[in-house]
């Protein structure tokens, strides 16, 4: 009997003892050498075929194949995104007169074609809404830009209409190529494409203004009459600068499979993000939310990567590309086209719902109900166990003698998965562990390694999963007397797995009763580990006539080198192809999307869990391999000191790059009219002083003298410096507040004050209240009142929006007269920067290292200037 013991490989035969003949021999190192290679080309491809776009059609190529024209949508509107244009800069009208003169023409053509066009250009719907942007119960007026246009269908019906939608205005620091330049670009060439394509059904194109500031403008067209109509749309959205369009919400399971169906090429989908954004850990939002909330379903569409250059200098002409505009667009149309040749779809959508759906490599794409994904794992979880005891009675009867026998060989079957359980469980232990410590152990040292450099830290986690896993069979092997002969079997690891993967898609079963989609990818990893189990036991010449489990194993040992050299190698791709791919898929999409978003808030911990939980499922797979391999404690200590290596790599990596990781650093400043110094304050999700090492290279002495910094928020760091360079238009207030009067009434029971403003340069402008608890407080601006959703609510703030330069606001307010009403700080904010408005920022912008950029928080607001004098409200 040949003596076993862990440095033994279980692939490395002796002889075949039938023909005694040597077997070939399978190493430690060729089976290592297998395993990785064959996992390091798939990812490989991974990563190369979901990083591939489709090449931009010309006007004549799209017409031939009825596809999106992106060489004419990017040359004729994607480069008219040349300037910041947020809702409080002067390229914001500008942006808007483009959009109606492009409508203009558009309704010319249509006419010629009999198709009816409708444009709103002044719309004139004001929004009341609680904000809280530049204070606590702060309330907004804003007036409306919008650009609404309606296509009347050859249904001749306005009753049911689908809209698309697109925000043309961009934050005060970016031109907006991708948020939301690209977006609107693809609407743009979808009216033109409607325009020549007489639309089966109403089709509403919004235009809307002041996304930025919270999703104002699709906030006020759900007041619009229009608005009632809809019954689907379609949002355009960017995150990033570029790359592939995801779409990464959506509550219309039609509208999706008719996107599945189309002819789309590079189709990319994902119900991660939005899992993601339920979760608060992406720390943005779309215009999506507030159609769906009003119980309109539809889909959103946006870019995502880079994440670093979103609302900084860098989301420009310079840094996209014709290709992901193709991307977005062929993608939308093909959509829109699925919608409005349907007859069933707008009368039949109903409310938002849950679904769950998911591109494979961006060649197929899968999309089905919540209810047709547990129908699914509730089969799998019943259906394939069960079929595998009837499978293993079925085999087993003819060669069995007795029950008895066969009730000995199933108790014997089912210890061997418990014990494979049991190695898979601990596995997972050690491997969440290990990582965990390493995670910990980085964030202490290079606490923003995973912004600059996500390549390094993903492969300092899989080395850390795999020892993790290595450490915990090692310590099976010598702890567990009953553990070590029995995963010499390889199939005592994939029943195991097997089993562990069965545990998960019942997990994923339970989450999916609360609509979390993110975990669809289980079923996947329960059939995949089920069939390669099937390959190695039909494969797998056990001797049942073995007298006891020794002498069994070791006739497997002796015999299993001539069948299973011939099939392991099949086993092992059914087992990791599908869970691999998806994994990748998962990890680089993490890693894409996420990464970035330190700058935004989100705990660095958050992204390193988010990494580690792809990569140890992936590596989970090579438990039996392990154990097919052997000598685990030489491979342990080879996989530490690689380690150790991968560990000074990540130490050493530099968190921010003028690559692709530059350094988002938030700009704000702050000015009274009667002080000599503005205050500038920066906040970066960066720590550990790095930016005070920046601010310390590049501010002149007299700003620097004043320069401090403090943790802030948890995860960021903000730092405050005084300048004497203030706003342009602030140096003159008597110039720039053409206009500032109040008059006070004040009888027995109620104060009434009336306030009228004029300003020059600025279309937001506030009226903060220095007692925050004014009794009895009501408001009005132009006569619109600003009513509070509750009337025990305060009140410490108006702000209002108007869409026109040099408007004047009427601010009327009418409170309790047995209080101290305190006084009023009138201030505007100012955004326009590109010809020196902002000399702070301008100056700092251009003094900044290649690897850092300035953004905003909330789309305006780069400086607020409070003017004087306080106006007493009694």
């Amino acid at each position: 009997m040949s003596s076993w013991n862990e440095r033994t490989p279980l692939l490395s035969s002796i002889v075949d003892r039938h023909s005694g003949t040597p077997l070939q021999r399978k190493t430690r190192k060729q089976i290592y050498l297998y395993v990785f290679g064959f996992l390091f080309i798939l990812i490989s491809l991974v990563y190369t075929i979901r990083n591939t776009l489709p090449t931009p059609l010309s006007d004549v190529e799209a017409s031939k194949y009825n596809s999106f024209p992106g060489i004419h949508s990017y040359n004729e509107y994607l480069s008219h995104f040349n300037t910041p244009h947020s809702a409080n800069q002067r390229g914001n009208e500008e942006m808007k007169e483009w959009i109606i003169q492009l409508a203009r023409e558009f309704k010319v053509e249509a006419s010629k074609r009999g198709i009816p066009m409708e444009i709103i250009e002044e719309d004139p719907t004001d929004l009341v809404s609680k904000r809280n942007k530049f204070t606590s119960d702060e309330y907004w007026l804003v007036e409306s830009r919008n650009i609404i246009i309606r296509l009347t269908g050859a249904s001749n019906t306005t009753e049911e209409s689908y809209l698309i939608n697109a925000h043309y205005d961009s934050v005060s620091t970016s031109h907006g190529v991708t948020d939301n330049g690209m977006g609107t670009a693809v609407a743009l060439e979808l009216l033109r494409y409607f325009v020549h394509h007489p639309p089966k059904h109403t089709v509403i194109f919004l235009f809307n203004n002041f996304e930025e500031g919270g999703l104002i403008g699709a906030d006020a067209f759900v007041h619009h009459p229009w608005f009632s109509s809809i019954k689907l749309f379609v949002n355009l959205e960017g995150t990033g600068a570029g790359g592939r369009a995801l779409l990464f919400r959506s509550s219309s399971l039609a509208a999706v499979q008719g996107l599945a169906k189309s002819k789309a090429r590079f189709v990319h989908a994902s119900p991660l993000g939005n899992d993601l954004l339920q979760a608060k850990l992406l720390k943005s939002d779309t215009d999506y939310t507030t159609f769906a909330k009003h119980g309109v379903p539809g889909l959103d569409f946006a870019f995502y990567y880079p994440r670093s250059h979103y609302h900084t200098q860098r989301d420009d002409l310079a840094h996209t590309t014709p290709h992901s505009l193709q991307h977005m667009g062929q993608m939308a149309l093909a959509t829109v086209l699925s919608i409005d040749s349907s007859s069933t779809l707008l009368p039949q959508s109903g409310e938002p719902e849950h679904i769950i759906y998911y591109d494979i490599l961006g060649r197929f794409m899968l999309a089905y109900s919540f209810f047709t994904c547990q129908l699914l794992n509730i089969l799998a979880l019943t259906v394939v166990p069960v079929g595998l005891c009837v499978g293993f009675w079925w085999s087993h009867k003819t060669s069995v003698s007795d029950a008895q026998e066969l009730k000995k060989l199933l108790k014997r079957q089912l210890r061997s998965v418990a014990q494979g359980f049991l190695a898979t469980v601990v596995a997972v232990l050690f491997m969440i562990v290990l990582t965990a410590l390493s995670a910990w152990v980085m964030l202490m040292i290079n606490p923003s390694s995973t912004y600059g450099s996500s390549n390094s830290v993903v492969l300092y986690l899989a080395g850390a999963a795999f020892l993790g896993l290595l450490i915990s069979q090692w310590v099976l092997l010598h702890w567990v007397p009953s553990v070590p002969l029995s995963l010499t079997r390889m199939e005592v690891g994939f029943y195991g797995l097997t089993a562990f993967w069965w545990v998960l898609l019942a997990l994923a079963t339970y989450l999916g009763c609360k609509k979390v989609a993110a975990i669809y990818f289980a079923i996947y990893f329960f059939i995949s580990s089920v069939l390669a189990t099937l390959v190695l036991e039909n494969t797998d010449p056990v001797d049942a006539d073995a007298e006891d489990e020794q002498e069994e194993s070791e006739v497997i040992v002796t015999l299993v080198g001539r069948k299973v050299s011939r099939f392991w190698s099949i086993a092992f791709v059914i087992q990791t192809l599908m869970p691999v791919i998806l994994m990748s898929e998962f990890l680089f999409l993490t890693m894409d999307s996420m990464r970035h978003t330190t700058a935004d808030g989100t705990p660095e911990s958050t992204l390193y869990a988010l990494f580690a939980v792809p990569i140890m499922l992936i590596v989970l797979h090579l438990l039996p391999w392990v154990h097919a391999a052997g000598e685990i404690q030489k491979t342990t200590f080879c996989c530490s000191a690689v380690f150790i290596l991968l560990f000074l790599g990540c130490a050493l990596s530099q968190p921010f790059n003028g690559g692709s990781s530059p350094n988002r650093i938030v700009f704000n400043q702050e000015y009274n009219t009667t002080d000599s110094l503005a205050t500038v304050a920066l906040i970066t999700g960066s720590s550990f002083g790095v930016l005070e090492r920046t601010l310390k290279d590049v501010l002149p002495p007299s700003e620097l003298d004043t320069l401090t910094c403090e943790p802030y928020m948890t995860y960021q760091t903000r730092c405050t410096y005084q300048t004497e360079l203030a706003p342009m238009y602030a140096r003159d207030e008597a110039q720039e507040v053409s206009q500032l009067e109040w008059t006070t009434l004040c009888d027995v029971e109620r104060c009434r004050v009336n306030i009228t403003s004029r300003v020059e340069h600025s279309l937001i402008c506030q009226l903060q209240f220095t007692n925050t608890d004014i009794r009895g407080l009501e408001a009005w601006v132009n006569g619109r009142s600003i009513e509070k959703k509750d009337a025990n609510e305060t009140m410490h703030a108006i702000t209002v929006y108007s869409k026109k330069q040099q408007s004047t606001l009427h601010w009327d307010l009418a409170f309790d007269a047995n209080q101290v009403a305190g006084q009023a700080q009138f201030s505007c904010v100012y955004d326009d920067w590109v010809q020196g408005e902002l000399p702070a920022f301008t100056r700092l912008k251009n003094s900044l290292p290649y690897d850092a950029l300035l953004t905003i928080k909330g789309g305006v607001g780069l400086a607020k200037v409070h003017y004087l004098p306080l106006i007493p409200l009694n």
